[in-house]
C-alpha cells in the first residue's frame, strides 16, 4: 500500500456510494468527485472557516492512513493545492488539485 495514496482521495474518500463505473472524462463521474469533495472537504475543515489549515491537513493525512506524516510532507500537499499561497487551502483550490491530478505529488512525498 502506498503511504499516501489518498492525496486525491483526500478529499473524495469517504464516500458511502462507490464511485460509479464511467471515464474519468464523463461529465457525470466528474460532478461525482466534485460533489465527494466538497462533502469531505467540510469534514476537513474542522474550524469552519471554510479553508484548510496546516493542522487541519496534517489530521486529515493521518486520519486517512498516512505513516510518518511529517511537517515536509504536509507542506509538499499544501503547497501543491495552495494555488494562491495564503498558507491555506480553499475548497476551489482543492478542486483544481483534484482536477489537476497529484500523482506526480504522491511518488514525491513518499
Amino acid at each position: 500500500m502506498k503511504p499516501y495514496p489518498f492525496l486525491l482521495a483526500l478529499f473524495l474518500a469517504p464516500a458511502c456510494a462507490p464511485t460509479p463505473p464511467a471515464p474519468a472524462s464523463d461529465p457525470d463521474e466528474i460532478e461525482w468527485k466534485m460533489i465527494k469533495l466538497q462533502e469531505n472537504f467540510s469534514t476537513y475543515d474542522t474550524d469552519g472557516d471554510d479553508l484548510i489549515s496546516h493542522e487541519e491537513l496534517k489530521t486529515a493525512m493521518i486520519q486517512n492512513g498516512g505513516q510518518n506524516v511529517t511537517d515536509s510532507k504536509v507542506n509538499k500537499v499544501m503547497k501543491f493545492y495552495d494555488f494562491n499561497g495564503d498558507g491555506k487551502i480553499s475548497l476551489r483550490e482543492a478542486q483544481s488539485g483534484a482536477v489537476s491530478g497529484p500523482e506526480e505529488l504522491i511518488d514525491e512525498v513518499r
